[in-house]
């Protein structure tokens, strides 16, 4: 039996992982990733304000070979989710089950003059250059806009400008600086409900971070971005977290419903099409209020483990797992040693609950070590 997953992020290789220590030999785990370096990516906002590098989160993929389970480094070209096969840079891969785990892609082009005039904040890629640009940095104005949703680890915007403003602290640059951060959504953090969003507000507000909401931004130019409803930002230093959407194979590969994101039975995780399953971030599950599941690690992870055990269990190994439950919980952090966990019920009716806990160094420390937990989980030391 083989099983073949396409993207080698958090659900990737939970799902790899968990069916290697369950299924004998015999049984073949295939994982296809373009990319040979597995990066978490958290590490962006460390290694932006100078708390860690982007290599620390690194690991070769390659290592996956050594624990059992194949690493296809290649272009995934197509997908026939009606046949499990999948063409990997004019190679044809079969498979008795096949994940669908390619994540979300970030599209700045959607937005004219972002990838010229703006960095952009989730790609590692640019994250050594926006850093370089911050250390030249004076004083002035810095701007972030959220310029597409739904997007990945919806807090992190707001983590990047409170690590900005004690990043600024300590450099003695603050109060020569004004920060801002502006969302298109209605309030701050829609999954969190208002509750969340005026705590993060007052968050902000402690530390003099103006944010707007409802703000589209149409275009950018030099130091502006111009919103859809007549108003704009200026900066020194402008940071986009830019439009996302699911690679163009998978939009191309009929799993998509509606929105453009991959539909799947909340509960399994199971396509439309027999034995194909999609997990984390190219996915979209509808929650009671009408806003999707967070695209959020957690959550990649906890439905590859529900996908692991059904898998497994298919093959005779072990009982069937419970159904997906949409509980998971995230840090955001406030600084370099203060965090607050939020946990949440998802699939809550009529509306998701979600509970923010008290800010502490120990939630700082907790998120350190889900890094490296992960890590050593998933590539051995």
């Amino acid at each position: 039996m083989r099983v073949v997953i396409l993207g080698g992020g958090f659900g990737g290789l939970t799902v790899a992982t968990e069916l290697r220590e369950r299924l004998g030999n015999e049984h073949q785990i295939v994982i296809v990733d373009r990319g040979e370096q597995f990066l978490v990516g958290l590490r962006k906002l460390w290694a932006l304000v100078g708390l860690g590098s982007l290599e620390e989160g690194q690991r070769s993929r390659a290592k996956l070979d050594a624990r059992g389970i194949r690493f296809l480094r290649g272009d995934v070209r197509r997908i026939d989710p009606g046949a499990r096969s999948v063409d990997v840079d004019g190679e044809t891969l079969s498979a008795d089950y096949l994940v669908v785990a390619l994540g979300a892609e970030t599209r700045p082009d959607r937005i004219p003059g972002l990838t010229e005039h703006a960095h952009d904040l989730y790609d590692a890629r640019r994250i050594p250059a926006l850093a370089a640009e911050l250390e030249r940095f004076r004083g002035g104005s810095i701007g972030l806009f959220i310029a597409g949703a739904p997007y990945k680890c919806p807090p992190a915007p707001y983590e990047c400008m409170m690590l900005l403003d004690e990043h600024l602290r300590e450099r003695g640059l603050r109060d020569e600086t004004k920060l801002t951060v502006t969302t298109l959504a209605p309030i701050l953090l829609p999954n969190a409900g208002k509750p969340g969003s005026d705590w993060l507000a007052g968050q902000l507000a402690q530390r003099e971070i103006a944010h707007h909401t409802g703000r589209r931004p149409e275009r950018v130019e030099p130091g502006v971005v111009h919103y859809d409803n007549g108003t704009q930002l200026s900066a020194d230093l402008l940071i986009a977290v830019p439009p996302h959407s699911p690679p163009a194979v998978v939009a191309e590969s009929g799993l998509v419903g509606e929105g453009g994101w991959v539909s799947v039975d909340p509960a399994t995780l199971r396509t439309r099409h027999d034995n194909v399953f999609a997990i984390g971030d190219v996915t979209q599950i509808k929650l009671a209020n009408g806003l999707p599941l967070p695209k959020a690690g957690l959550f990649a992870e906890l439905e590859g483990r529900c996908v692991a055990g059904a898998i497994a269990a298919e093959c005779g190994v072990g009982e069937p797992p419970a159904p997906f439950d949409g509980v998971g919980y995230c840090f955001i952090e406030l600084g370099k040693d203060r965090a607050t966990r939020v946990e949440g019920d998802f699939f809550a009716r009529p509306e998701p609950q979600v509970s923010v806990h008290n800010v502490s160094a120990r939630h700082a420390e907790d998120k350190r070590a889900f890094e490296s937990e992960r890590l050593q989980r998933w590539f051995g030391g």
